[in-house]
């Protein structure tokens, strides 16, 4: 993508906006709103997970550096990001320095129930996050097997059992959490969570 391409975007009134925003999350959240349009447009579907969807869902609680974004045409979401002014910082890994924004673009499917997907209202934009559900049991694989930061991965957990105790499908996350060996943890989670 042309340098003229990035001059044109780097003057439009939503880069602008996005410069001007001071919080953090809520700049992600603008680009992540305005990223996924212009995907759509492209015919391409971006669902936020990991760190960043766990971040949005607590309210700014559990900051990420960077942005985990599933889209099943990984060429045509670089091609966006080099346009909107962001450079190659590793394999998967998209830097804009000015934004401090990190993109980490993963060309794979869904593998949740894509029925519990959530969607938000970024403006007038509109952004999928990875369901709850779905976020419980990526965290508690990172705590029973992958043991990153066994910690985090379990206040994570908590954060969002409590946060979303009232409309949790607990029929949906035991299949999940039996599908991946983690019943155990799962039942752990669920008592911290119990407690206040």
């Amino acid at each position: 993508m042309g340098s003229k391409t990035r001059d044109r975007f780097r003057t439009s009134p939503e880069y602008k906006q996005l410069k001007e925003e001071k919080d953090q999350l809520k700049r992600k959240l603008l680009f992540l709103g305005f990223f996924s349009e212009k995907l759509k447009e492209k015919g391409v579907s971006a669902i936020i997970v990991g760190g960043e969807a766990v971040d949005i869902y607590t309210g700014g609680t559990f900051a990420t550096t960077d942005i985990d974004v599933l889209v099943q045409n990984k060429t045509a979401a670089e091609k966006l990001l080099n346009k909107f002014g962001f450079e190659k910082a590793g394999n998967t890994l998209w830097l804009n320095k000015e934004l401090v924004i990190v993109i980490h673009v993963m060309e794979s499917s869904y593998t949740g129930d894509s029925g519990k997907l959530k969607k938000m209202k970024i403006g007038k934009y509109e952004i999928q996050i990875a369901s709850p559900e779905y976020l419980i049991k990526d965290r508690l694989c990172s705590f029973k097997f992958w043991k990153d930061n066994p910690q985090s991965d379990m206040e994570k957990t908590v954060a969002l059992l409590r946060i979303f105790s009232d409309s949790i499908d607990n029929s949906y996350l035991d299949k999940l959490a039996k599908e991946n060996g983690i019943e155990d943890v799962l039942a752990k989670a669920r008592k911290y969570a119990s407690t206040v």
